[in-house]
């Protein structure tokens, strides 16, 4: 089993380099809630300064989600 290495400080800067999903820093072992719920909030900023589209919409469904499951 090949075990994945974390930069938590470029992870927590560029979220969306680091995660496929959202919901994958609900279970990040290497953060913090307090760091995930900062990761998502970083990365809901990233995507409502980009342009608005489906995927766009879909994405801010994705961080409300994985807010909701860590109870933010």
């Amino acid at each position: 089993m090949k075990t994945r290495v974390l930069n938590r400080k470029l992870a927590k800067q560029d979220p969306e380099g680091a995660f496929a999903s959202p919901l994958d820093i609900v279970d990040e072992r290497l953060f913090t809630r307090g760091e995930k719920v900062a990761t998502l909030n970083r990365w809901r900023q990233t995507a409502l300064g980009a342009s608005v589209s489906v995927d766009t919409h879909r994405l801010l469904q994705l961080i409300d989600e994985a807010k909701g499951r860590l109870g933010a």
